[in-house]
């Protein structure tokens, strides 16, 4: 046993000098990134910046401007929104999207480095006189990992010359905005989730050497805390006294201090690190929550049916204008009826909000891409208007046979074993904030599987589809790296002090084993001088 535990230290010890530093930087990024991610041009914001909709400019029809592009086959989505002060129809096609002008049906033009200054001070017209052109990106810089290149052509990169030394990235194909970076979220964006990824651009761009790199690392760093704890266990004796004093640990000086760290902190320092493999998903052992492309098509249908759109848009815009302006329309489909999902303005973003934050700046969420549509935050709320018949009229949700139907149809080969109406969110269908609708509809299926489905009753979006390893998932994963565990998890007094509580001890874990390896370090170096 004494020969075992000697090469378990040994193990240990070398280790914990490969990757002490590691540790540290994870856990000191774990707590920036608590509070702050990635930069991202938001949701909420993109919806902010945009004018009103003009119901006197928007002329054609879905089908009409489709129809000017020449295409055959449907487009796999389509938005109304706003271009250069003029109404377009954003159509996402394969490969891409198309943009064509709502007014008078020709297609935009490709915006060129002469034109992409100007674009950006339509989104920010404080920062017209001010902002210039940069650099124009081919491939993925720091910021932009998440973008669809081959969709949005090149990039440019606009300074816009104020205060917060703001940048923002203007799709080529497209004119849209896809990216904004300032000086403090770019910092805050290094000191969290790039240190805490390693999502460095040399690195990150070589996708599967980044990937293993993680996976691997991460298995290391698990045999190193599990040694650890084996080792602190063992040498740890309440009973035994040492010879330098009555103390339960034979350690003096700082292997003191790691070793009753270890104890403290040894075990959450093991399933933070064994979490954070999983977010790798590892040689594809989770599909994840989220719903097939099978599946969604299946009650959203794989292309749009515009002749079905008989209700013109400007109809719409002029009927809604009583309740708020409308800023841009998404074309749906449900089960085949033909709906407008119509995004209203954000709410309260004219004042500032509570503690004096920007709420034009406030970052709410990232991740959007040219073709995608915005997605649901706190602040964006859109409704749904039939599109089809002779006259505009809001469509107040789904019924529980609607969504009922919805998901025989996402599942046909399986028969529903429990169908159940939710008014409040269950462990695996919640949220933190808003942004995730009640009431719902979750269905389990008697598949090999296990699906369940979760399906939103506003505007019957198939928000989830959990199996067996997904929900195993959510506990290993989100319960044990995020300590997302119910009500803990939706009571921000208790979960961030004991999320932050437990990182500082991580933290002091970490730089106790960093002093002994440099001190190790230290030790040989004078050794063979």
């Amino acid at each position: 046993m004494k020969r075992l535990l000697a090469s378990l230290i040994v193990v240990h010890r070398w280790l914990g000098l490969v990757f002490c530093l590691i540790f540290l930087i994870w856990f000191a990024s774990g707590i920036v990134m608590v509070y702050r991610q990635m930069p991202a041009f938001a949701a909420e914001e993109r919806l902010a910046r945009l004018p009103p909709l003009d119901a006197d400019t928007i002329r054609l029809t879905p089908a009409q401007a489709y129809e000017a592009t020449g295409m055959q086959d449907g487009p796999r989505s389509a938005r109304l929104t706003t271009f250069q002060s003029r109404p377009v129809y954003r159509f996402g096609v394969a490969g891409g999207s198309v943009t064509v002008f709502a007014d008078v049906g020709s297609p935009a033009d490709a915006v060129e480095q002469d034109n992409a200054v100007s674009v950006a001070a339509d989104w920010f017209p404080a920062s017209g006189a001010t902002a210039r052109y940069l650099d124009s990106k081919t491939q993925p810089d720091q910021w932009t990992f998440g973008v669809p290149f081959g969709s949005t052509g090149p990039i440019h990169r606009v300074a816009l010359g104020d205060a917060a030394a703001t940048e923002v990235y203007v799709a080529e194909a497209t004119g849209e905005i896809v990216m904004k970076t300032d000086r403090a979220s770019r910092f805050w964006g290094y000191a969290g989730p790039v240190m805490h990824w390693f999502y460095f651009t040399p690195l990150r761009s070589q996708g599967p050497v980044w990937a293993n790199l993680i996976i691997y690392g991460s298995v290391v760093g698990c045999v190193l805390c599990l040694l650890g704890l084996v080792i602190g266990v063992y040498r740890f004796s309440m009973a035994r006294r040492y010879k330098h004093g009555t103390s339960a640990t034979p350690y003096v000086g700082w292997l003191r201090w790691h070793h009753y760290a270890g104890l403290v902190f040894g075990v959450i320092t093991f399933t933070w690190t064994f979490s954070g493999l999983l977010t790798m998903t590892p040689w594809n052992w989770s599909p994840g929550s989220g719903p097939s492309f099978e599946q969604v098509t299946a009650i959203r249908g794989e292309a749009l049916r515009l002749d079905r759109f008989t209700v013109p848009p400007a109809a719409v815009v002029a009927e809604l204008r009583q309740q708020f302006e409308a800023k841009e329309i998404e074309l749906l489909q449900f089960l085949g009826e033909p709906l407008y999902a119509v995004y209203e303005p954000p709410g309260n973003l004219e004042s500032p909000r509570a503690g004096g934050a920007d709420p034009l700046t406030r970052p709410v969420y990232g991740g959007l891409t040219p073709a995608s549509a915005p997605a649901l935050g706190p602040a964006l709320r859109r409704e749904l208007v039939a599109a089809t018949g002779h006259s505009a009229h809001v469509r107040r949700g789904f019924n529980e046979a609607e969504l009922l139907t919805a998901a025989r149809a996402a599942m046909p080969q399986y028969e529903p074993a429990e169908v159940t109406w939710l008014t409040e969110f269950d462990a695996y269908y919640y949220s933190r904030t808003p942004g995730r609708g009640l009431p719902a509809l979750r269905v389990k299926f008697d598949d090999p599987d296990g699906t369940w489905l979760y399906l939103d009753s506003h505007d019957g979006t198939l928000v989830q589809a959990h199996v067996h390893r997904s929900r195993q998932e959510r506990w290993l994963y989100r319960g044990l790296h995020s300590l997302d565990f119910p009500r803990l998890y939706q009571t921000p007094w208790a979960w961030y002090p004991l999320v932050i509580g437990l990182s500082l001890g991580g933290v002091a874990l970490s730089l106790t084993s960093v002093i002994i390896a440099w001190r190790m370090i230290r030790a040989r170096m004078t050794r063979t001088s």
